[in-house]
């Protein structure tokens, strides 16, 4: 069937339905006025109409069990009602027990078959009952407005737009503007947190540099100082010894013996005391402390600047002239910066003295391996017996600490460890000198992310104007005598349209309207509804005698129910009737 947009009801019978158990029935005109004391079923109409269309009460309540007289077993509606080209139609929504039967020109249908024939619920009931949006839709009438609103193209809104902006938007997918922005403003944060990320390493890097420049000599100079010692030392242990000669001498000994296995040990207790131990934390330990180095640094500048700050200067971060009302705001954020570099530096520290113990465990584990290791050949050795060998255990003792004492031997390992670290650490301290190429090639980084948050704002200002023109077209069609309903807010600060939903009347907020004030209001959402579906359905005022101004003329068919004190009479607007109801 096609769909029916407009009809008005001629008659609505019932039976077992609220207080009518036996049948009955009321005709209806174009214009039809009830009258009736409080109880006496002017509502029960209303129910009545909008149980068969919707198979809800009057006020949209999701059951209907209320609408059952409690006497009968069976409850039925039915409504005779004609459309717009003038053909007339019956309905029947009966319901026994669980089961419900909607019968539509004598074929059984189904809710879902109603709903597109008509409307669905929430629209039927806003047309019929002016008072439904208002006290049932309101809170969420925004989203059920927008469902109803014509949609507004994306090429109508830019044809509204300046030359300059629709340029800007003209390759731009931007048919939902609100999340639309809310993608490019997330962008612009994400550009402005890697170039804060960027600068910082820029600073760090700069910082580095004047630490290098400034302390290299020191280290280079430490470090000669290791390797002068350690040349000393080693000159001494072997002047005047012919170190080649021993080990021959101590090969023959060995080359002689019979004992095989006392050769074997030999050789390796020689491989076992020439052992050196090699950090393998050498290079991060350096690396480590250059950049505890830098931070240190960082940080003695940062309290500087703090205790030489003053009214006049320039903040050497924001740059923004220093005065008497910023100042406290200024050495504030300086203090922050500072207790940043502070907590960078004590975990690096933490870093540095962790590798330091990892270093010194290793340390202990090697020399106790070793000795162990020494322990086992010579304890192998003793038991083999003495005699030549002696004198080779003895050679080996010269070859190893040649003129030195233990204590100048084990200090010669030490300083050969220290040579080697700070090598590693004037090599780390060296690869600053690449820190321009470094700062040169985030400068450029830096300039293209200006480049796209430029142009991102820029996208951001032509979408929110986007937005605005929307907002703008859509709510032309909510345009109402003096109700008003407003779906868009624009932020005054940034331009940017946000969702709301307001609901006046006269200015005045609906949920402070009086009973009467909120009837009219809701004749205008009715009007306003009609036109934006394209429905004329029957419009039912409940408690008219509220209504004590002239109201607009109503488009289609009208019932006004009135409080009197009289039994349900039902009249058409004839002025003989109408006195005598009254």
């Amino acid at each position: 069937m096609e769909r029916i947009k407009e009809f008005a009801i001629i008659s609505v019978e019932m039976s077992g339905f609220k207080r009518h158990k036996e049948p009955y029935s009321v005709k209806l005109d174009n214009v039809s006025y009830i009258f009736g004391g409080n109880g006496e079923g002017k509502t029960t109409i209303a129910d009545a109409i909008s149980y068969a269309f919707c198979g809800t009460p009057f006020w949209g309540e999701k059951s209907a069990d209320r609408l059952q007289n409690p006497e009968c077993s069976e409850m039925m509606v039915g409504v005779k009602f004609v459309d717009r080209n003038g053909v007339v139609h019956s309905l029947t929504r009966k319901r026994s027990g669980s089961n419900t039967v909607i019968v539509l020109d004598g074929e059984q249908v189904k809710q879902s078959d109603m709903t597109n024939l008509f409307a669905e619920r929430d629209i039927f009931l806003s047309l019929f009952n002016p008072l439904y949006f208002v006290e049932k839709i309101a809170e969420s009438g925004r989203e059920f407005l927008q469902k109803l609103l014509p949609r507004v193209d994306r090429e109508q809104v830019l044809e509204k737009l300046s030359d300059s902006t629709r340029s800007i938007l003209e390759n731009e997918e931007i048919n939902e503007p609100f999340s639309y922005i809310k993608g490019k403003r997330e962008k612009i944060r994400e550009v402005e947190d890697e170039e804060h990320r960027i600068k910082a390493q820029i600073d760090l890097l700069k910082e580095q540099k004047r630490g290098a420049e400034k302390d290299i000599d020191d280290i280079i100079k430490m470090g000669e100082e290791f390797v002068s010692k350690k040349t000393v030392l080693e000159k001494k242990r072997y002047e005047g010894i012919d170190i080649e000669a021993l080990k021959k001498q101590q090969a023959q000994i060995v080359e002689n013996s019979s004992d095989e296995r006392r050769k074997q040990l030999l050789s390796k207790q020689a491989e076992i005391q020439n052992r050196i131990y090699v950090s393998k934390y050498a290079k991060e330990g350096a690396n480590l402390a250059a950049e505890l180095k830098v931070i240190k640094d960082r940080l003695e500048n940062a309290k500087k600047r703090i205790a030489s700050l003053k009214v006049g200067d320039v903040c050497p971060y924001c740059k923004t002239a220093v005065t008497e009302g910023n100042i406290s705001s200024i050495i504030e954020n300086m203090k922050k910066d500072a207790a940043k570099i502070a907590e960078q530096g004590k975990n690096v520290y933490a870093s540095f003295e962790h590798l330091k113990k990892l270093d010194s465990e290793e340390l202990a584990k090697f020399n106790e391996a070793k000795a162990d290791a020494l322990k086992k050949i010579a304890d192998g050795i003793s038991a083999l017996g003495s005699g030549d060998m002696a004198d080779a255990a003895m050679l080996e003792d010269k070859i190893k600490f040649g003129n030195l004492t233990k204590e100048e031997y084990d200090e010669l390992l030490m300083v050969e460890k220290n040579a080697a670290d700070y090598e590693n650490y004037v090599k780390a301290l060296s690869e600053v000198g690449k820190n321009d190429e470094k700062i040169a090639e985030f400068e450029k980084q830096l300039a293209k992310l200006s480049e796209e948050k430029t142009e991102l704002n820029s996208i951001v200002q032509a979408a929110t104007s986007f937005a605005s023109k929307k907002a703008e077209i859509m709510l032309s069609n909510l345009k109402m005598n003096r109700a008003a309903i407003k779906l868009f807010d624009v932020v005054k600060t940034t331009g940017e349209v946000k969702d709301t939903f307001r609901f006046t009347y006269d200015g005045k907020d609906y949920r402070w309207l009086s009973a009467s004030e909120k009837v009219k209001a809701g004749l205008e959402i009715a009007k306003l509804l009609k036109r934006l579906t394209n429905l004329n359905f029957p419009l039912y005022i409940d408690n008219a005698e509220g209504i004590t101004t002239k109201i607009e003329p109503i488009q289609g068919q009208v019932l006004l129910a009135y409080a009197r004190n009289c039994q349900l009479t039902v009249r058409s607007p004839q002025t003989n009737a109408v006195k005598e109801a009254a």
